[in-house]
């Protein structure tokens, strides 16, 4: 009998549409707050990354304004010219061009005001060192010194400037003051341009310039050590405009941004720079809602930082947004629960009508069920053993998938192949019918003979698993491929061991790339020639070879002559083209069991043995000479490039070969010495001479400093009247250990180094220094001869420097005679008569010193301005007795007087020597007949005398 079934709402649909609600409400509210604290979390990157790039942006000016200083740092101050600084900043003020000029300030002393106004006027008339009065600049007033704008760019439109003295401005004052005070640079406050008053918001960036080898430490030294500042004025809002702008932080329209700028005294700072509008207040009625459901931004960040002593505070206003922008999520959620909610307590109600409908069913059926149980229990035991077939099949596969790769495998239980895939036959163009039913050693008979091979078949024997066996195969193609293999032990389900199952792969192209990288690792890619790495192998492996037989061993050296005037003429990729060249050639020259290697540069090592059939011979070396002396066609140029070699034997008696390359490289110096194109054999006396000119060298880089330096001074008299009219600075090195070196062991070694441009700066310097103190106290003016070094005449501001040199010790440019050597001249001929004419138009005298020694062509004396020859002591030391040195002698006197020069004979030591110059009409002479070379204070005693 059917019951009437009950339309009453049920318990369960009113839980489920309360619980429904309920979990709707807490999912909105929950969605709400992660949406709330996402755009927070996004609002906080996006001020984060804006003040990043600032800061970043700020950090770039002061390097910008540090790469500057290092001028200043890296020279000399006083020899930065004003060409040099324009030079170095134009293309900073065009990459940087929020920087509105760069500045050099000199600080002068009262003293040195007039002499800088005078060098400045002699370009600019009528600029003196200047204050800013209410109409304009008027002249400074009188000050113990003066903080001058000496250098600045853009130089034209701030040409007005020049001379500026900015010490009395306060912000600039207060600036400087702090600078020294913590030794480190620093910002003014925002000011406003002098030469364009409406351009607010610049402020200016100093950095000191100090003394060089001045103490700094304490703030007093760095007063005493302070020689002026480089400067950047910035336009702050142009800064922040293109710092912003490259990184694309410019574009957000729900962003407003407020940049202010001050001291940190004032916090609120001036507003420099702004973008997006004011945010709007927002309702009264916002402050009364949960943030997580707040329409109107409240969202803000300030951040505040200092650099260089400028105060910066960045401010990052949220702008208004759409409620659903934000927060779609929650509304989607509230809207979805509700929803979801109706329809599932409909959905219980619905179930709860069903459930009563189908009880009465389940009596009905329970019999039915009780039958189709049993049943189910026979399915089940049968699928239970289908499950476990399954496991096992499923096992296996994993541990086929494990080591998958490009074929599989299978072998007996005697190690022969049952199966392979086809995919390891196509890829090394091999017989199926020379693996199936064989070993693995079947076709690699060598694995019974090496280590690899019988540790593989232990681990067979042994029942052990094995991976990445490498092992190489020629195919049917001749071709050699590397194959790599894996594999398993397999047993039955008794345990009993039925073979072995795996998986392969080829690997030759790694195998390959592997021994590329070996070659490359150990050989120079330029040549093909061993490197560094492998020659020491090779080395020692001979040094082994030449002990055992007690042979001989050769380590030759090799570096080519000249090289560099290839890479300086055609570049670098004809040498690279002519190392190519000198290395094939050095590889034919030598048997193939010798050793040839690049070790750097220019410079080759060979390794050469010695066997019991073939002796070594210098004959060796001059083969190997001739070999690279042949001309070698460049870009359609034949050079012909020599090379210097130094040879070092071992004598295959157990002695210690770690420095043969070190002793060939000695010998191949001397031979360079001896005038290259030739070849040495390395001696013990030569290590001592290399220990000396280390230990020469190394003292040298210290003699300046210390003021070990000195000069002596030998006279030059006229024939004529007997008179004193010229001197010759001589440079000596009285040493504290080593005494009065000679300038022989120390001048060439000067040139080699470079360090003769810094020591003959300070000889031209300290020769006119005293060239003038002897003019004011009252002695006849002398003129001073200086010698000028090949790399001096090379510097680009030997003029400048030259011209500085007589500003600074007041000697008038007549009083300095150039003494230069021929060899000068050789490599730019065009350069050199340039450069002479510029020397000439100082007022300085110029004379070529040792004439007839050099390699110049006698027409250059036509187009050279030169005021003087000196005739090498060579020559004259000889006249007396060599009748055709006599007649060069006079031969270069006549030749001098013809062209309207004086002559200067040097080297006089006898009375016959000075018969001889008189009677030819030499002008003038110099030697030991009449004085050596004698200090400063002895030679002034002779001219008083």
């Amino acid at each position: 009998m059917r019951r009437r079934l009950s339309s009453r709402v049920s318990v369960a649909a009113v839980l489920t549409l309360v619980a429904g609600v309920t979990v709707t409400g807490v999912l909105f509210y929950a969605v709400s707050a992660l949406e709330y604290g996402k755009h927070a979390l996004g609002f906080q990157q996006r001020a984060n990354q804006r003040v990043a790039a600032l800061r970043r942006g700020l950090d770039d000016a002061v390097e910008v304004l540090t790469v500057t200083n290092q001028l200043f740092r890296t020279l000399p101050p006083e020899s930065v010219t004003r060409e040099q600084f324009g030079s170095f900043t134009r293309p900073l003020l065009q990459r940087y061009p929020f920087i509105q000029s760069f500045a050099y300030h000199r600080v002068l002393r009262h003293d040195e005001r007039a002499g800088w106004e005078r060098d400045v006027q002699r370009t600019w008339p009528g600029v003196t060192v200047r204050d800013l009065g209410p109409a304009g600049f008027v002249p400074a007033a009188v000050r113990s010194h003066y903080n001058v704008l000496d250098y600045f760019e853009p130089f034209e439109p701030n040409r007005a400037t020049l001379g500026f003295d900015v010490g009395p401005l306060p912000q600039t004052g207060i600036t400087i003051e702090r600078v020294l005070r913590t030794g480190k640079p620093a910002a003014t406050a925002l000011i406003s341009l002098a030469e364009n008053p409406a351009q607010r918001h610049t402020f200016i960036i100093l950095m000191p310039v100090y003394r060089p080898g001045a103490p700094t430490a304490t703030p007093a030294q760095r007063h005493a050590a302070w020689v002026g500042d480089t400067a950047a004025m910035i336009h702050a809002p142009q800064l922040v405009h293109k710092v912003l702008h490259s990184g694309g932080l410019l574009d957000d329209p729900q962003l407003a941004l407020r940049v202010y700028a001050g001291s940190a005294q004032d916090r609120a700072g001036m507003l420099v720079y702004a973008s997006g509008a004011e945010p709007a207040p927002a309702p009264s009625l916002a402050q009364w809602l949960p943030r997580w459901l707040d329409v109107w931004s409240r969202d803000q960040e300030t951040r505040s930082f200092e650099v260089l002593g400028l105060e910066w505070r960045v401010r990052v206003d949220a702008l208004p947004r759409p409620f659903l922008s934000d927060h779609l999520g929650s509304v989607s959620t509230l809207l979805g629960g509700t929803l979801f909610s109706i329809l599932a307590a409909t959905l219980m109600q619905t179930l709860s009508q069903r459930s009563r409908r189908v009880q009465w069913l389940v009596d009905a059926r329970t019999a039915d069920l009780q039958v189709t149980n049993e049943k189910l229990n026979a399915d089940v035991a049968a699928r239970k053993r289908t499950e476990r077939a399954l496991q096992e099949s499923e096992h296996r596969f994993k541990r086929l998938l494990a080591l998958s790769s490009d074929w599989y495998w299978e072998q007996d239980v005697n190690f022969c192949f049952t199966s392979i895939t086809n995919g390891f036959f196509e890829k090394g163009r091999l017989d199926r019918a020379d693996f199936i039913g064989h070993p693995r050693w079947h076709n690699h008979p060598e694995m019974l003979e090496t280590a690899w091979g019988r540790a593989h078949m232990a681990r067979l024997e042994a029942r052990l698993p094995f991976s990445d066996l490498e092992y190489p195969i020629t195919g049917k193609d001749g071709i050699t491929r590397w194959f790599t293999t894996n594999g398993e032990p397999v047993y039955d389900a008794q345990g009993e061991f039925r073979g072995y199952r795996g998986t392969g792969a080829e690997i030759t192209e790694r195998k390959l790339a592997e021994q590329r990288i070996q070659h490359i690792a150990h050989h120079d890619a330029l040549t093909g020639l061993p490197n560094r790495v492998l020659l020491q192998d090779r080395l020692t492996q001979a040094v082994a070879y030449a002990n055992r037989g007690g042979q001989s061993l050769w380590v030759l050296l090799i570096d080519l002559d000249r090289f560099k005037f290839v890479n300086d003429t055609l570049g670098h990729k004809a040498g690279d083209q002519l190392l190519k060249t000198i290395a094939a050639r050095l590889q034919s020259s030598v048997r193939e069991s010798d050793t040839v290697a690049r070790l750097s540069g220019d410079e080759f090592v060979a390794i050469l043995s010695e066997y019991p059939e073939q002796s070594l011979s210098p004959d060796v070396v001059g083969r190997i000479m001739r070999a690279l002396a042949q001309p070698v066609d460049l870009e359609g140029k034949e050079f012909i490039v020599t090379c210097s070699i130094g040879v070092a034997v071992y004598e295959g008696d157990g002695a210690p070969s770690r420095h043969l390359i070190e002793q060939a490289d000695i010998a191949m110096y001397s031979a360079k010495k001896l005038g290259r194109n030739c070849y040495q054999f390395f001696e013990h006396s030569m290590n001592e001479e290399a220990q000396e000119r280390l230990r020469i060298e190394s003292a040298l880089r210290n003699a300046l400093v210390r003021q070990e330096f000195v000069l002596h001074y030998q006279p030059q008299l006229d024939l004529a009247s007997g008179a004193i009219v010229g001197v010759e600075a001589l440079l000596r090195w009285q040493h504290p250990e080593l005494g009065m070196v000679s300038p022989q062991r120390f001048i060439g070694l000067a040139e080699e180094t470079g360090l003769i441009v810094p020591i003959g700066a300070w000889v031209m310097r300290t020769a006119c220094a005293q060239a003038q103190a002897w003019r004011a106290a009252g002695l006849p003016p002398l003129r001073m001869a200086v010698n000028l070094s090949a790399r001096q005449f090379a510097q680009p501001d030997l003029v400048q420097s030259i011209a500085a040199v007589l500003a600074e010790t007041g000697l008038p440019p007549a009083g300095l005679e150039l003494e230069l050597t021929e060899s000068l001249f050789v490599d730019d001929v065009a350069r050199a008569v340039a450069l002479l004419h510029e020397l000439k138009n100082l007022g300085v005298a110029l004379s070529i010193d040792d004439f007839g020694t050099g390699y110049s062509s006698l027409s250059y004396l036509r187009t050279f301005p030169i005021d003087v020859l000196k005739i090498d002591r060579t020559f004259v030391g000889q006249i007396d007795g060599d009748s055709d040195q006599a007649a060069i002698v006079v031969s270069i006197i006549a030749l001098a007087h013809n062209l309207q020069l004086k002559v200067i004979a040097e080297g006089v030591e006898t009375a016959e020597q000075l018969d001889f110059l008189r009677a030819h009409e030499c002008d003038q002479v110099q030697g030991y007949y009449f004085s050596r070379p004698v200090p400063a204070a002895e030679f002034e005693q002779l001219l008083r005398t």
